[in-house]
Order: structure tokens, then C-alpha cells, then sequence
């Protein structure tokens, strides 16, 4: 039920704060977020680092990754700083890591999501911090509102 919550409100988010217009721009780098997610889910079921509790397996795997995975990724590229300094997308990229990380402390304060190994909050931190950085370049390299125009 928790992960059913989260993603009938991430869709609900997409559906008040998206520009709908720019969803060939956008989507794209969504679903590459997704596509990240679903392969990272399947190296898990290998390499056990960490686990979904409290439902079906697959069944949360793709409520998180055709859920939350799009729709944070959407609004992360659309809300991108016009002006891209240093320090502006420093600072963008700390509140949008913080958000994840404080998303993934609350599964694991519940105890929807559990650590194996030597994986822990951290090293999600900083596994946001880089995947933040690839969508970000992966909307720079495949930037199709240029192609659309």
C-alpha cells in the first residue's frame, strides 16, 4: 500500500507541476531514469545491496520505476536553472539529492526498504548524486527541444 501511495502522488505531482509541452524534450531522459531503474532492479535480484519490503517484489519495482523514477527525473531536467553556474547547479543538485535521500530515509525508517552489505544511506547519496549528473548529460547530449524547434 506505502509504495501504491507513492505513486499515485508522484503522478499526481506530474499532473500539477509538469509542462505538458515540453514532453518530447522531456520524456525521454525520464524514461532513460526508468530504464536505469528497472536494470538496477534486476542486477539486484544477483547482487543483493538492497531490498523492497511489504508487497510483491516486481510489484514494487515497477511502481518505482514507472512512478516516482519519471516523474522526479521530468520535473528535475523542466526545472533546470536558466543560468547554469557553478554554484546554481551546485546548489540545485544539493536540493534535488536531498529530496531523494530523505524519500529513501523515509522507506527505510518504515522499513520498506532494507540495506544488505556494505550499502547504506550514504552511498545512495551518492549514487543520486551521479545519477542526477547523467540525466542531466543525458539531456544536454540528447537535448530534443533544439530538434522539435
Amino acid at each position: 500500500m506505502f509504495h501504491a501511495v507513492v505513486f499515485i502522488i508522484s503522478w499526481i505531482l506530474w499532473i500539477l507541476f509538469a509542462d505538458k509541452k515540453r514532453w518530447r524534450e522531456l520524456f525521454p531522459v525520464a524514461l532513460f531514469a526508468s530504464f536505469l531503474g528497472c536494470l538496477t532492479d534486476n542486477i539486484m535480484h544477483y547482487y543483493t545491496l538492497w531490498h523492497y519490503q511489504n508487497g510483491h517484489p516486481l510489484l514494487i519495482s515497477l511502481i518505482d520505476d514507472f512512478g516516482v523514477y519519471i516523474v522526479v527525473t521530468y520535473l528535475f531536467i523542466q526545472w533546470l536553472p536558466k543560468k547554469r553556474t557553478f554554484r546554481s547547479m551546485f546548489g540545485y543538485w544539493f536540493i534535488w539529492t536531498g529530496m531523494a535521500i530523505s524519500l529513501e530515509l523515509i522507506y527505510n525508517a518504515t522499513n520498506h526498504l532494507i540495506y544488505h552489505q556494505w550499502w547504506n544511506s550514504w552511498w545512495s547519496y551518492l549514487a543520486d548524486w551521479l545519477l542526477y549528473w547523467m540525466f542531466y548529460e543525458y539531456h544536454k547530449i540528447f537535448n530534443l527541444k533544439k530538434l522539435s524547434e
